[in-house]
């Protein structure tokens, strides 16, 4: 919690200002709440929940709301990974008494400490508003994704759970929402790739070998793998993230005004791609220049000449308007794009055993959604870039095994992040077919 940070009710029209420091390096410290409604009047009840860090963590509590006496409670103690309730009765203000006298003193019962959301009755479904991160724009593959689950969710539980979807980073890049997520308590879903989460889950480098199947079916049968779905699954439950399902697979394609044929021509294109290590070496082994930048400027850095290519799946594509500065789309499919819908384990285990269904259950029907009728979709996308002006080109067999041949370096690499030789083959089978394609 930030000093002296403002949080409004989305259930009702009051404001909670809270000032949190630390007092000294014992973890003890104070939490000062100041509770009044917009409009200047008293509130009746208010309900705060408190997310303990790691670690115990003992405060001194004081709390001023509009037409209470003030008051401080001291030695509280908040245990971490659990949610933290305080049943505080407050002695009102006269309208003729507006000074605190010594004899009044409100009345405080004890703690009590809910661990997970299995202390909640099995069948509770709340109004909850669940906020959903990501950085992609409106008609990105994230946000149809996305949008469907909302909508799921509005309907599974009858209006109660709403989801408030923050496109183009408003909440943060990547990297800052996975580490929200799991640390702090304003961002309770993320729709994203895979690539930024493998540095906090290494395991997930497997998505990142290159140039490994060769079509949309191949990259389906293996994510659909019961089996490696499972072992997938238990890798963001061991980083701290609970895995509620994939979008349709898609591949990421290379848009460029420059005709990409040969091995040899990728040699010394400037491109854009995604901030992960692994495409980054992918890239460099072909001979490109890379420049990082992110989502929302790629149009305007190939307008002005600072990059010649960027690597994006066709909605991308489309929604980033890149056609109005790109002539080519080369089919290279050298990486999947991987759109996945995550929540904390934390977040997960305070829900009730009925919201926890309802939000799985979303999950598969978006999935199902975006899944059904994919193929048709895709030729749709293709034409509609054909239609705006752009040529796609199809690679030659011979170059892309020579693609995969430059590669053999980040296969050696990701065998060591991941560490599990079971995983890699489910994803991609026997590994010297890698060579005879």
């Amino acid at each position: 919690m930030y000093y002296c940070d403002y949080m409004y009710s989305k259930d009702s029209a009051f404001i909670l200002s809270l000032d949190m420091f630390n007092k000294n390096k014992n973890q003890k410290g104070i939490l000062h709440l100041k509770i009044f409604t917009c409009e200047g009047s008293p509130v009746d009840n208010a309900k705060i929940r408190v997310i303990s860090p790691n670690g115990n963590n003992e405060y001194s509590i004081s709390i001023d709301a509009l037409g209470y006496f003030p008051t401080q409670i001291n030695s509280v103690q908040f245990y971490p990974g659990c949610v933290n309730k305080l049943n505080i009765s407050l002695i009102p203000l006269a309208l003729e008494d507006q000074r605190l006298r010594a004899d009044h003193h409100p009345l405080y019962k004890d703690i009590q400490v809910f661990p997970t959301g299995s202390e909640l009755p099995e069948d509770e479904i709340r109004e909850l508003t669940m906020t959903l991160g990501m950085v992609t724009p409106v008609g990105s593959p994230s946000y149809i994704y996305a949008e469907r689950f909302a909508e799921e969710v509005n309907n599974l539980s009858s209006g109660k759970i709403k989801i408030d979807i923050n496109t183009d980073a408003k909440l943060g890049t990547d990297r800052e929402m996975l580490q929200n997520i799991l640390y702090e308590d304003n961002i309770d879903l993320i729709v994203q790739t895979t690539p930024p989460q493998v540095d906090f889950m290494p395991q997930l480098s497997v998505f990142d070998m290159p140039m490994v199947h060769a079509d949309e079916d191949e990259l389906r049968k293996a994510i659909n793998n019961a089996e490696f779905y499972e072992k997938i699954s238990d890798v963001y439950k061991d980083g701290g993230y609970k895995l509620l399902g994939f979008s349709d697979p898609l591949f990421r394609q290379l848009t460029t005004n420059k005709e990409i044929q040969n091995i040899d021509d990728f040699n010394g294109i400037s491109i854009r791609t995604i901030q992960n290590k692994n495409h980054e070496e992918f890239w460099r082994l072909l001979g490109a220049k890379l420049v990082p930048l992110p989502v929302g400027e790629i149009y305007s850095s190939i307008q002005l000449g600072f990059i010649d290519s960027a690597d994006n799946p066709y909605e991308n594509i489309i929604a980033l308007k890149l056609y109005e500065q790109q002539k080519y789309l080369v089919r290279t499919r050298h990486l999947p794009h991987l759109v996945n819908l995550i929540t904390s384990n934390k977040y997960y285990n305070s829900l009730s055993a009925a919201e926890k269904a309802i939000i799985e259950e979303a999950a598969a029907n978006a999935t199902a959604y975006v899944r059904e009728g994919a193929d048709e979709s895709l030729q749709q996308r293709k034409q509609s870039l054909v239609d705006k002006g752009m040529t796609i080109l199809e690679l030659p067999d011979e170059t892309k095994k020579e693609m995969r041949v430059k590669a053999l370096p980040v296969y050696e690499r990701i065998r060591e992040l991941v560490n599990d030789d079971d995983l890699i083959n489910l994803y991609i089978g026997n590994e010297s077919v890698l060579l005879e394609q």
